[in-house]
């Protein structure tokens, strides 16, 4: 088993790197992988999306698995543009071979995007190798001439600058002619108000694009805009009617922000500090957002409680954190505002130097270096508030992702919105570096008429393939808009002392080399020495230290090593003392000798050593076991300077998890036997109330392994954590309240059945779930349900007039027929009570 960390399985992305693969025919099918097709021998396309092929005209279908196409080698023309330059040279149902003479040899993606730079950088005709009904020929296409990228690009560089203009064009001519149908989306409520649409965020950063370019021709359009998204008349209400705000008030606030700083038209002022004020009231207790705001209406009338939805999502609440600073630089100072700016780089600035910004308010990704976006806006964010550290760090890690921007929940337009952006903050050299090995990518990505459609992933689809249709050109033009440096966002203000150069360039860009999906980026490690590896796990990329930690536990004899991983526990850097962690944790059982140590560490002034040492303690397993009375102990201490107690997560992910989230499960996972009772209490009791969800649902395995006697001291907190969910981790929130009403239920606990209808929560997110589990418990009470039959049948008529009411249709029909067999019950079930 090797160490994985909590993300492990979400979305990866496509290498943008060359890489050498084996051809079809050898290469043996993964799970979930389809044979590569032969086109010319009768081979049919799946159901996956097409690729825009640069700026000939046509789209066409490849091969792909994982968000890589290396395994296809033809290319299946799918649309042909009137006017383009592949009208009349190719046509619906051709087959596209090979580029320049030369056929397909490892990524016809890669291939055709470099020969497509290369035409454009020569005579402007790309040649390809057609396929038609048995007969192969060449055809050349007349792309154009665009000249080469310079060294620098998008820096002085030509091609740039015709890229920028074309794509502007294309923008204006995209907003004229959907303004005659722009409305502000209002909501379906009793007040109708300013809400969220899906084209408020494509709108927002087109037209921030426009402003970018610096254009003339562009301002009348960019304000009208402006003004339509901060009409006089503008009303916006926090209320949970607005839905999912989040994602609309923060892209629209950037906009106007960004426009108001640009032009100075305080026409928009009001609109500003309207939307700058209500997502600060908006944000919950521990600093984020959702796709929601933390709705008062669904919090007795509170601000900043619980958010709506499933909790936290970083994606929309960094892009909501970035639009308070810049509406804080436009003149809206309240100590409300300065309160949510300061929770937020709290909440965000946690995982600085210690991996990627997680989907929400879930564990640091130290696996990569970028997820969707997120370091990106960090490191942008961070910039605009001068905080160095955590500009380096996340401006670091995305310059080190360039291989890894296909990457994306639900799809990658944040990924490409916003990955340049960050790796400006770290300069223009940097920025040029991380651009270099995507210019193919960006070329294909380029359509004839400078538009530059949503591409998404290789063999993605459904909810992974989220933004199908969505205009891209926008998100892109920002990147070619850098060196104008005229919004905040594009590099206005950017702080020289964050910039890299030189050798410290060449590192970062060496440090995201040869990343796969297929292989997360361990393939290059594998063929390093131990020696290498040992200095890679001192790198400041917490993605090489982990990348360096699986390649060296996995090489044979590489045992040995371990007594060097135990010197570098106290390592004057101490970087090189969490990749020893995360080197001993990668061991597992191997490094037994290095409990000792490890548990040295667990009192550290520095809490992500403390963490890291937890995390390897648990990976090593039962030879960990005479640290548990310290573990312990140390999930009881009160710490000041962890607010959000994230040690005690580790702390009850090691101990007591059986889901493997940290690898391994936890010491007392499957026994709490010769365990001091006292100290096993009190870290229960201290977990429960732990505000993140997750982390109180792994005490659920305490549960199972106690009798009903040895759990009645630990009653009380069980029935607490049961009636107050979570106030974080609100997607798992769920979780220890389930178990507690299954505890309940084993042991015939009179208390219990209420509990079951009182968690259900029909309005909120996994209510369907809910339903099941809650109802489903409460039928092992029988007959005893009797008196709650008022509240069943009740809950029988709100589903049916339940918005979602088709939908729960399995869920109603099990409650219908619970209620006929409580009501029939005869046998006499037999209760106890918490007050005997």
């Amino acid at each position: 088993m090797r160490l994985t960390p909590s993300s492990r399985g979400l979305l990866s992305m496509v290498c943008l790197c060359s890489l050498s693969v084996a051809t079809p025919a050898q290469a043996a099918l993964r799970r979930g992988e389809s044979p590569v097709p032969d086109f010319t021998a009768g081979g049919e396309k799946d159901d996956k999306h097409d690729w825009n092929l640069g700026p000939t005209g046509a789209r066409g279908w490849m091969w792909g698995y994982k968000l890589q196409t290396s395994k296809a080698r033809q290319i299946l023309v799918t649309e042909v543009a009137a006017g383009s330059p592949a009208d009349g040279k190719l046509q619906v149902g051709d087959v596209i071979l090979g580029v320049s003479e030369e056929s397909f040899a490892h990524d016809p993606r890669m291939e055709l995007g470099t020969a497509i730079g290369e035409a454009e950088a020569g005579s402007g005709e790309l040649s390809l190798i057609r396929w038609r009904e048995g007969e192969t020929s060449t055809v050349v296409l007349p792309i154009g001439k665009k000249g080469a990228y310079s060294e620098n690009s998008p820096f002085d560089c030509e091609k740039s600058q015709q890229i920028l203009a074309e794509g502007c064009a294309h923008i204006a001519k995209r907003l004229e002619a959907d303004f005659a149908e722009f409305r502000s989306p209002l909501s379906k409520g009793p007040d109708r108000f300013r809400t969220y649409s899906s084209d408020d965020i494509m709108n927002a950063v087109d037209a921030m694009a426009l402003l970018a370019s610096g254009k003339p021709e562009y301002a009348t359009l960019v304000t009208r805009y402006a003004h339509a998204f901060a009409p006089v008349n503008l009303e916006i209400a926090l209320h949970s009617h607005s839905r999912m705000a989040s994602w609309g008030w923060g892209y629209i606030n950037l906009f106007l922000c960004e426009y108001f700083l640009a032009t100075g038209d305080e026409a928009v002022l009001p609109a500003i500090e309207l939307y700058t004020t209500n997502i600060a009231k908006g944000q919950s207790f521990i600093g984020s957002w959702g796709h929601a705001m933390a709705w008062p209406d669904k919090n007795a009338g509170k601000l900043h409680g619980v958010l709506s939805g499933y909790g936290a999502l970083n994606s929309a609440g960094l892009i909501c954190h970035l639009s308070l600073v810049l509406g804080k630089e436009c003149g809206v100072k309240t100590d409300e505002v300065d309160d949510a700016i300061a929770k937020a780089n709290k909440f965000i600035g946690f995982y600085a130097n210690k991996g990627s910004i997680p989907y929400g308010d879930h564990l640091p990704n130290w696996d990569r270096h970028d997820d969707n976006g997120k370091n990106s806006m960090a490191a942008v964010l961070f910039d605009l508030q001068d905080q160095s550290e955590r500009v380096r760090f996340f401006s670091k890690m995305t310059v080190a992702s360039y291989g890894e921007r296909e990457r994306g929940h639900t799809g990658n337009y944040f990924s490409l919105l916003w990955g340049p952006l960050g790796a400006r903050r770290a300069g223009s050299e940097a920025t040029a570096a991380f651009m270099k090995p995507q210019r193919w990518f960006y070329d294909l990505n380029r359509s004839w008429d400078g538009s530059f459609p949503y591409q998404g992933g290789a063999n993605s689809g459904k909810g992974e393939h989220s933004y199908a249709g969505w205009d891209s050109t926008g998100a892109f033009m920002l990147t070619y808009a850098l060196p104008l440096k005229r919004l905040y966002i594009t590099g206005r203000g950017t702080s020289p002392a964050n910039q890299l150069a030189g050798s410290e360039v060449d590192s970062v860009i060496t440090d995201g080399a040869d990343f796969t999906v297929w292989d997360e980026g361990l393939a290059p490690y594998r063929k390093k020495t131990a020696e290498v590896l040992l200095q890679d796990l001192q790198s400041w990329s917490p993605a090489v230290r982990f990348r360096a930690a699986q390649a060296l536990a996995e090489k044979e004899g590489s045992e040995v090593h371990l007594p060097n991983l135990i010197a570098m526990l106290n390592a004057e850097n101490l970087t090189a003392r969490y990749g020893a962690c995360q080197g001993l944790a990668a061991f597992e059982e191997r490094a037994q000798s290095a409990v000792e140590p490890l548990q040295a560490l667990l009192w550290s002034e520095d809490t992500w050593l403390r963490i890291q040492a937890v995390s390897a303690l648990s990976n090593i397993g039962e030879a960990s076991k005479s640290a548990i009375p310290a573990l312990l102990r140390l999930a009881i201490v009160e710490d000041e300077s962890d607010p959000l107690e994230i040690t005690q997560r580790y702390l009850a992910l090691g101990l007591f998890d059986s889901k493997k989230i940290l690898g391994n499960v936890g010491l007392l996972a499957n026994s709490v036997e010769n365990v001091d009772r006292d100290l096993l209490f009190q870290a229960v009791q201290k977990i429960l109330t732990n505000p993140d969800g997750r982390t109180r649902e792994t005490v659920a395995s305490v549960y199972r392994n106690l009798s009903y006697e040895e759990l009645k001291p630990l009653l009380p907190a069980i029935l607490k954590a049961i009636k107050e969910p979570s106030p974080s981790g609100v997607m798992f929130a769920s979780g220890i309240r389930i178990n507690g009403i299954e505890l309940l239920a084993k042991y015939r606990i009179e208390e219990g059945m209420a509990l079951c209808l009182d968690i259900l929560e029909i309005d909120k997110w996994g209510k369907r779930k809910r339903l099941d589990q809650c109802l489903s418990v409460l039928a092992t009470y029988g007959g005893a349900a009797k008196p709650l039959l008022p509240r069943l049948r009740q809950l029988e008529k709100d589903l049916q007039v339940h918005p979602e009411a088709t939908g729960l249709t399995p869920q109603r029909e099990y409650l219908h027929q619970l209620i006929k067999d409580i009501e029939t019950a005869e046998e006499e079930v037999e209760l106890r009570s918490m007050k005997e």
